[in-house]
């Protein structure tokens, strides 16, 4: 024994001389290129526990000779080792098997209290078979014979691949524990309906979310083939996640499930998990069930105000027919016997003056029959009983005499026979069309193209003015287009308007409005050219 404490080993010269082939340097001396905790990264820290000085002489030799860049430091008590681990942080430790006051095992069991992790190799010169087996038992690395020391460089290369192995599965396992626990904790918390299945349509991973929904708890579904209350069902979702176990997700897929007595409306989206092709994947079920009963209620909210807003615009057309009938055969006729008795007055006045003023009465009132007629047509033209190609027509005349705007109407018709308020709708939508075409656009012509099928009645308006911007069809105040918008949605069809603002001269690329609205071909009869319905010039109606 050759001394009670530690042994600092100084630094030692290659065999051959010159340069070292290592650095062996005493706890807690540094040198150049040290990493952080005090020592050359490629550097070997080792602990020897020995009590003879030849032998560590020896070791570390053979050590250096194999090429290894080792720092050394040999104890031998159990009190020196504890302080030397408690120093410093080593690479390895090299015990002898039997010290005077110390031994192998003993110094394995303090390596293991400290928790020293690096490989833990026996050297003796004397070891029996079943001494080594007990040693490998209880936790060594390796034992190595004095008289083989040949064999300690690739034991100690051997233990350290061994702990860095070690290691890295251990890290890696406990990554894989925590993302584990992370998953847990993920399908635990949401609300969300989640499960994992596997390609052969095993349930792997459950939620409690799953349970809420299903009623099926993890003893019905855990690591059992996928199932739900009803096979049907079953079935139907294993065909909407069918794509995801091919590798394909699928999002917001629409499905029904009867469950708890209940039917509810659920959103599937699946991912498939790794793999190719995947071994599985995650499934979530979201329940918007009180969604559905929301939109339901909405839709049946926006068919009420339609049917509303459709119930108004008939009562209002009734009552502009109504009152238009009573402007024009009540005031008309009142204007007429007004002229009449004029006129009569006019012929059998013999004073000049007197005939003169009764003549301006009568032309007075002749204009105030015009402006009669003209009011009881704007408010029920009776173009609309001979058709709407005929009062499409009809309105177009008139809006270009008034605005000076040329309209050029085309249409596949010559005659199409719809119900009154389909009629009248679609007169008032090409009304305000052109009223808006007078109004905003700036434009010095309009095209108009109906067509019809036994199917769909299409209208479409088009100007060169200067468009419609976004924020036109945003606005509070466009009652106008949103008025449009009702009276097409009423009849089960859609609108659309298109146009980007333009500045600067013309030409512009102006505004389109199309509209479509479905047709009865039972109700809806139609003639082209040279059909049975006369075609009626709207001139003579006035």
């Amino acid at each position: 024994m050759f001394n009670r404490g530690s042994v600092p080993v100084q630094n030692a010269p290659s065999p051959a001389g010159g340069t070292p082939r290592f650095m062996m340097t005493a706890p807690g001396q540094a040198s150049a290129g040290l990493g952080a905790d005090g020592r050359d990264t490629n550097q070997l820290a080792i602990l020897f526990i020995e009590d003879s000085l030849a032998d560590f002489t020896l070791m570390r030799a053979v050590l250096v000779d194999a090429g290894l860049n080792v720092t050394a430091q040999c104890v031998d008590t159990e009190t020196t080792m504890r302080q030397a681990l408690a120093e410093r942080t080593w690479d390895a430790i090299i015990s002898d098997h039997s010290l005077p006051t110390f031994s192998g095992l003993r110094a394995l069991k303090v390596a293991k209290e400290v928790g020293f992790r690096g490989p833990f190799l026996i050297v003796s010169g004397a070891i029996g078979e079943e001494t080594a087996v007990e040693a490998m038992r209880a936790g060594a690395d390796d034992y190595v014979m004095k008289n083989n020391l040949r064999r300690l460089p690739p034991a100690l290369e051997r233990g350290l691949r061994e702990v860095q192995t070690r290691d890295q599965r251990q890290r890696a396992e406990t990554a894989l524990a925590s993302a584990h626990d992370q998953l847990n904790a993920i399908f635990s918390a949401t609300p969300v309906a989640l499960f994992a299945i596997s390609r052969e349509r095993v349930v792997t991973m459950w939620s409690p979310a799953f349970e809420d929904l299903t009623g099926l708890n993890a003893a019905q579904t855990l690591s059992r083939p996928f199932a739900l209350p009803s096979q049907p069902d079953t079935w139907k979702l294993l065909t909407l996640i069918a794509p995801a176990l091919d590798g394909t997700a699928v999002r917001g897929l629409p499905f029904s499930i009867e469950a708890k007595g209940e039917k509810r409306e659920l959103l599937v989206s699946a991912s498939p998990l790794s793999g190719s092709p995947p071994s599985g994947c995650v499934v979530a079920l979201s329940d918007v069930t009180h969604l559905a009963h929301a939109q339901a209620e909405l839709s049946r909210s926006e068919s009420q105000l339609r049917e509303l807003s459709r119930h108004t615009e008939r009562v209002r057309e009734n009552e502009r027919a109504e009152l238009a009938r009573e402007i024009h055969d009540d005031l008309g006729a009142l204007v007429t016997r007004i002229r009449a008795d004029l006129a009569l007055a006019r012929r059998r006045s013999r004073e000049k003056e007197t005939a003169q003023l009764l003549d301006e009465a009568e032309q007075m009132v002749a204009s105030l029959g015009e402006a009669i007629s003209r009011i009881a047509r704007a408010m029920r033209p009776p173009v609309l009983d001979f058709g709407i190609v005929a009062a499409i027509e009809w309105q177009a005349r008139d809006f270009a005499q008034h605005t000076g705007i040329a309209v050029n109407v085309h249409t596949n018709q010559d005659d199409l026979a719809l119900e009154l308020e389909p009629s009248i709708a679609i007169f008032r939508i090409f009304q305000e069309a052109l009223t808006n075409v007078f109004k905003h656009a700036q434009a010095t012509r309009v095209d108009v193209d109906l067509f019809a099928d036994e199917s769909t009645l299409s209208l479409e308006v088009r100007d060169n003015g200067i468009g419609l911007s976004s924020d036109a069809l945003r606005k509070r105040t466009s009652f106008g287009l949103r008025g449009m918008m009702e009276r097409v949605h009423g009849l089960g069809g859609w609108m659309d308007i298109s146009g980007s603002p333009k500045t600067g001269t013309p030409p512009f690329r102006g505004t389109t409005l199309m509209i479509s609205i479905p047709l009865n071909p039972q109700e809806t009869p139609m003639t082209s050219h040279g059909g049975k319905f006369p075609h009626h010039e709207p001139e003579d109606l006035e």
